[in-house]
């Protein structure tokens, strides 16, 4: 008599058994036909946007602009600023009778305080760099390099590197800026100015002088802040360009330059301790020497 009940609630366990292990295969098999049709869907809707025949509005998919790119910054692009603005570069130099103790090893120090230390081997006739700014020989520099010497020479480095003797025509002593003429036999390579008031802190910057003597040195970093003021002695420079672009002596007055190959600005000063580069560098901002081009281009 008890045989018949048990098995009866055995037959009933398997089919539930089954019911539980046939409806489980079926979830397993309706997830994997689903994830199929996604992946299908998205694979369509991808390769629809590269040769431009989505429908975006049905794919659920809204673009700024049918012409969107991506932008970068390449090495060619760095090769073509600076090729740009090279020629443009000169040296700055002072005969070496007039060299004094503290323009040693590649010009004075940038952060005007520190005396140099070390036995570096450098052309100690270099004060630093400049910019041409103008066909007639104008040449942007920083006040401080000149202070000390109102005659010194030009080294241009165009088809053919020529030497000349520059005049201080103007000086902006709050900007630490100067303005030199030379007065070249043959025409001479000249910078592109950007406007300085658009450059953006982390805009990619190229350095531009003759750190130690070894002119045209190129070395890059990005705009850490583009409103710095510091002080330097007594006197306070306002809205600095700071930059981790490597300059040192000799670099001073050397073009600060963007991915075209436009001046935003002249490298002035350095934060350090020793006298060397240790991070941080300053550049006078080319807008600041308004002033002084206009002179230049009223000559």
């Amino acid at each position: 008599m008890d045989k018949e009940p048990t098995k009866s609630r055995s037959k009933f366990n398997m089919l539930i058994n089954a019911g539980l292990v046939a409806g489980l295969v079926i979830l397993i098999l309706s997830q994997l036909i689903l994830f199929r049709l996604t992946t299908w869907q998205r694979t369509r809707i991808v390769d629809s946007m590269r040769d431009g025949s989505a429908n975006t509005a049905d794919a659920g998919i809204t673009l700024a602009s049918s012409a969107m790119q991506l932008v970068s910054c390449s090495d060619d692009d760095l090769s073509d600023a600076v090729a740009l603005i090279r020629p443009a570069v000169v040296n700055i130099d002072v005969a070496s009778s007039d060299v004094g103790l503290t323009e040693k090893r590649g010009g004075p120090a940038l952060n005007f305080d520190m005396s140099p230390s070390g036995t570096l081997k450098t052309n100690e006739e270099t004060l630093g760099s400049g910019v041409i700014i103008n066909a007639r020989g104008y040449i942007l520099t920083c006040y401080h390099l000149t202070k000390e010497h109102p005659k010194v020479y030009v080294t241009v480095f165009g088809s053919n590197r020529n030497t000349y003797k520059a005049d201080v025509v103007d000086v902006d002593i709050a900007n630490d800026l100067a303005l030199l003429r030379i007065y070249p036999d043959s025409p001479i390579p000249v910078a592109r100015l950007a406007n300085s008031d658009m450059v953006k802190i982390t805009d990619t910057v190229l350095a531009i002088g003759s750190p130690f003597g070894f002119e045209h040195t190129v070395t890059a970093g990005i705009i850490s802040d583009n409103k710095r003021n510091i002080v330097i002695g007594a006197r306070i420079y306002h809205d600095l360009f700071q930059t981790d672009a490597s300059v040192n002596r000799g670099s001073a007055g050397g073009a600060l330059i963007n991915s075209e190959g436009e001046v935003i600005g002249l490298n002035t000063a350095i934060a350090s301790t020793s006298g060397y580069f240790s991070g941080i560098s300053f550049a006078i901002p080319i807008n600041k020497a308004r002033s002084l081009l206009l002179k230049a281009i009223e000559d």
